[in-house]
Parts: structure tokens; sequence; C-alpha cells
């Protein structure tokens, strides 16, 4: 079984292009938006711009995905209220997502951000496995390693 974890402080994260791309491997029909106004919480309304697999973000940048184009003003502008009654697809994919592995072999360091390096390591099949996280730098705990003492480690504590 083949797994992708994150290999550098900092954390598991994906880019757009790589989310974008297993998005329609899955088939499905995806838009994305980036927040223009951050730091501005007087508002009352966001401001986001359309984006595409070549965007190339900003540290901490906050990236939105939906099924349907948003209705936004000229301007960007789109009120909190009808925002928030929009669903955001979800793109925390299981880790040995066939389509994200997929992607993340294609893409290599493209996948990643300037906050995660993604790499693909493999395990036996049907192997229990957990993710052990130290500041961002991840490593898969599987097989013996999950006992200590005859006692199955449960979430890293036996």
């Amino acid at each position: 079984m083949k797994l992708v974890v994150n290999r550098c402080y900092g954390g598991y994260t994906l880019s757009t292009k790589a989310v974008l791309r297993v998005l329609k491997l899955k088939g499905k029909k995806v838009f994305a938006y980036v927040q223009t106004n951050r730091n501005d919480y007087a508002r009352k309304v966001e401001n986001l711009k359309l984006i595409d697999e070549s965007f190339q973000g900003e540290l901490f940048d906050r990236i939105y995905y939906f099924s349907e184009e948003l209705d936004l003003c000229a301007n960007g502008d789109i009120s909190f209220d009808e925002l928030r009654y929009k669903n955001e697809i979800d793109v925390n994919f299981d880790r040995e997502d066939k389509d994200l592995v997929q992607i993340v072999e294609e893409l290599d360091a493209e996948a990643s951000t300037n906050l995660s390096e993604l790499e693909v390591l493999e395990i036996p099949d049907n192997h229990e496995y957990y993710i052990d996280d130290y500041d961002g730098v991840e490593r898969i705990v599987s097989g013996l390693e999950l006992h200590v003492d005859g006692k199955r480690i449960v979430g890293g504590r036996a």
C-alpha cells in the first residue's frame, strides 16, 4: 500500500495544482478561489479571486474549493453570509487515496508547498499504521512498531 507523508518541518499541505488534479481525477468539477483581503476582519465581505493550476501562492494563503462558480461582485467581493452557505469541497484526502498517490508521484516537488515536502512511501498491504508527526515531519509507524511490551499502540501511546 502506498501512502503520502510530509518529510519536512512545516506540515502536510498539498499545492493548489495537486488538489485540482486529484479532484479532476475523481471527476469533480471544481472552482478554486484565493482570499485576497487577508487580515481585514472589520469587513462584512470576503474578497476572492478565481485561480487555476498555475496559481503560485504565498505563505498561508487561504484557498477555497467549490463545485460551482461563485457569484462575485465586479471587485471580487462576496458577502460573508452568502459565502457561509456555500459548500466547500473536502480536500482532506485519505493518505492512501489512489488518486492522491498518483498525483504526488506525477507532480513530484510540484505537489508540495513552501511548507511541505510530500513523498510517497510504501508499506505492506493490509498493515495497520498511523502517521507520527513531529513539528510537521511525518513517519509511518506500522507492523511490530505498533506494539510495545505486547500492547498495541493507539495514537502513539501504549
